[in-house]
């Protein structure tokens, strides 16, 4: 390489042609020059163009030489460094794999111990299969015992809340508590999911809809107005009673003066204090002050006791009280008095209005739900 860069540099040096250079000598004066020379001064300087051209053409392509030598010897270099990277990168790569051989035969090592610790436990497991086997069985036994006092308990429950039912509508008239009883009966027939207990659910349904269709009485209105019935009765006036201030006639204006007037003040007087009257049936007893008040008060007792019996929903004692009273009223109390004749009007409409609706026949689903628990003791 230094001997081409030396012949590329000789290559461009231009050699010092003393004839180029310099300028043509004339010829002395008088002197022609001949042609002979002239040919030759020709001919040199061609000759010296194809020198300078061939030195010229040599140098380039020692120059474009040069540069294939320095573009192929880069290359070569490259090419020696990316092999020596890839060299590396290989060994690196294989030192890798190694490594994960390695790591891989002791995962190997510990899942073929894993393994057989497993089988181990495995065959352990199928020794204790029977005893899995009693214990379920054990298992599935005490469920079904337990579920089944369970479910002996909630149907006892049933039966009790419809036997408290028909009690409460039977001989309290309380519908309203036989209607609550009845729906927790129903809830408790219905956690049991027991299909042979669908005839009594149904007979039950049946049952707690007529309840909800009875209408109640205005029991409210009926006590408030018998309350002031009572009140009423603490007033009125009664026959046969003495009055409490005594007037005496007046004299009749324009009486003769004299004896005579004097003669007819005695007379008024002595027939005002002594009357004579025939006396028949309807005739009623002087009463006293004290007798007065004790038959009102029996008359506030019987309206009291009428306004329990509404309360109690009992219409067989509602009636006697209600019709007790209206007899006393007529006995005892002024018919003439307008108070009197309110009073009879108001008992007389009392005693139409109903205090205790006509009641359902709810024993149905007693009787069905006791049918059943008599065939399931029979299967048991």
């Amino acid at each position: 390489m230094v001997g081409a860069r030396r012949h590329t540099s000789r290559a461009f040096q231009t050699p010092s042609l003393p004839y180029m250079d310099q300028q043509p000598v004339s010829p002395p004066d008088g002197l022609a020059p001949s042609a002979e020379g002239d040919r030759r001064h020709a001919e040199r300087r061609h000759e010296n163009r194809r020198k300078l051209e061939r030195v010229s053409v040599r140098g380039l392509l020692a120059v474009l030489l040069a540069c294939i030598a320095i573009g192929f010897a880069a290359f070569a270099i490259w090419q020696a460094a990316r092999a020596g990277r890839t060299l590396s990168d290989i060994r690196d790569q294989q030192a890798q794999l190694v490594a994960d051989n390695a790591r891989l035969r002791e995962e190997l090592a510990g899942l073929a111990g894993r393994l057989d610790a497993n089988t181990n436990r495995v065959e352990e497991l199928g020794t204790l299969g029977p005893r899995l086997s009693e214990l379920g069985d054990s298992f599935a036994e005490l469920r079904e015992r337990t579920e089944g006092a369970q479910r002996a308990w909630t149907n006892a429950e049933a039966h009790y809340l419809l036997e408290i039912a028909n009690r409460r509508l039977t001989l309290d008239r309380d519908w309203g508590s036989a209607l609550a009883a009845m729906e927790a009966a129903d809830q408790r027939l219905q956690s049991l999911k027991d299909p042979s207990l669908n005839p009594t659910r149904r007979a039950l349904a049946s049952e707690i809809q007529a309840l909800r269709n009875v209408v109640p009485p205005d029991l409210p209105g009926i006590t408030a107005r018998l309350a002031s019935a009572e009140e009423i009765a603490g007033s009125l006036p009664i026959l046969g009673a003495i009055q409490e201030d005594y007037s005496p006639d007046r004299p009749v204006a324009g009486s003769p003066p004299g004896l005579a007037r004097a003669w007819q003040v005695i007379r008024a007087s002595l027939v005002g204090m002594v009357s004579i009257r025939r006396i028949g049936d309807d005739a009623v007893e002087l009463v006293s002050f004290e007798e007065q008040n004790v038959r009102r008060q029996h008359m506030q007792l019987l309206l009291f006791a009428t306004r329990l019996a509404a309360l109690r929903g009992d219409e067989s004692a509602y009636k006697a009280n209600l019709a007790a009273a209206r007899v006393w009223l007529e006995q005892v109390f002024d018919p003439a008095d307008t108070r009197v004749a309110n009073l009879r009007q108001e008992l007389a409409m009392l005693d139409k209005a109903p205090i205790s609706p006509a009641l359902p026949d709810i024993s149905q689903s007693l009787k069905l739900l006791e049918a059943h628990d008599a065939r399931t003791r029979g299967r048991t």
